[in-house]
């Protein structure tokens, strides 16, 4: 007999699942399957869920103080359940005085957004075919539309920038999907693709007198990635999520067939 019991969201993929199955099947099974994750907060994870939280009202809502605020007052809200004041300056610079600061540089540096292109969706989630009888679920930070078509704008936090986290974004599986949503939702020749919106908290770096920053200080960066792909390329990505998902069904097969007296689990 087989002791797992079928779970609704074992039939649920999305490019999350789907990517943690392409690093390891075991970590795929460990978390998606038998629902193993730590109980400790994840920093990296709840920070970025909480500037999540914080650019959706920026985009909501303007670029400007007074939303600024409340996009801030979004953050500490989640930020809080998890990290207490004590321990901001061993979390530092994912805490709430450098993200303060790096918001209210964020709509200094791009306070020509929304003169640029109209938000259309924010924190969008659905589902999306990629053959006749397969689904891949998706989530979306903002879906928006301007003079370039229509794109979506990924929030991304990280610790520092480098030119080999702006090319691995180019390959991820993930933002095909984003891209198959979009050619999904509107017409072929007004898709533009993806833009990866970099967030990079450092703490306000100690200048010189004259005000230039010492060698090797860093201050907040922001930097955005561009993802294109024309329908002909996106054949390729349609492939490979085809083939993955394959993969995912036969390890499930497997598992439906295993039994508490095999000697090893096949699945």
């Amino acid at each position: 007999m087989n002791p797992l019991v079928n779970q609704p969201t074992w039939d649920i993929q999305d490019s999350s699942k789907i990517q943690d199955f392409m690093v390891c099947r075991r970590k795929y099974f460990f978390v998606h399957v038998l629902g193993w994750r730590s109980e400790a907060a994840n920093l990296h994870l709840e920070y970025g869920i909480a500037v999540h939280l914080a650019m959706d009202v920026l985009l909501s809502k303007g670029y400007n103080v007074d939303s600024m605020g409340r996009a801030f007052n979004e953050f500490l809200a989640h930020y809080r359940k998890s990290f207490s004041e004590e321990l901001d300056q061993a979390n530092s610079p994912k805490n709430p005085g450098c993200t303060l600061r790096m918001l209210s540089q964020y709509i200094s540096v791009y306070q020509d957004d929304l003169q640029q292109f109209t938000p259309l969706h924010t924190e969008v989630s659905g589902a999306v075919p990629i053959n006749s009888n397969r689904v891949i679920y998706f989530k979306c930070d903002s879906i928006n539309h301007g003079a370039i078509g229509y794109f979506c704008l990924e929030h991304k936090t990280s610790g520092s920038y480098s030119t080999t986290w702006a090319a691995d974004w180019r390959q991820k599986f993930q933002v095909g999907t984003y891209i198959h949503v979009l050619y999904s939702l509107y017409p072929t020749d007004e898709v533009y693709g993806v833009k990866i919106n970099g967030l990079f908290p450092h703490e306000e770096p100690k200048r010189k007198l004259n005000g230039e920053l010492y060698a090797g200080a860093k201050d907040t960066e922001f930097h955005r990635v561009i993802v294109r792909r024309n329908p002909r390329s996106m054949q390729s990505w349609l492939v490979e999520a085809n083939f993955w998902m394959d993969e995912i069904d036969r390890e499930f097969q497997k598992l439906s067939e295993a039994s508490e007296e095999d000697d090893v689990l096949s699945a």
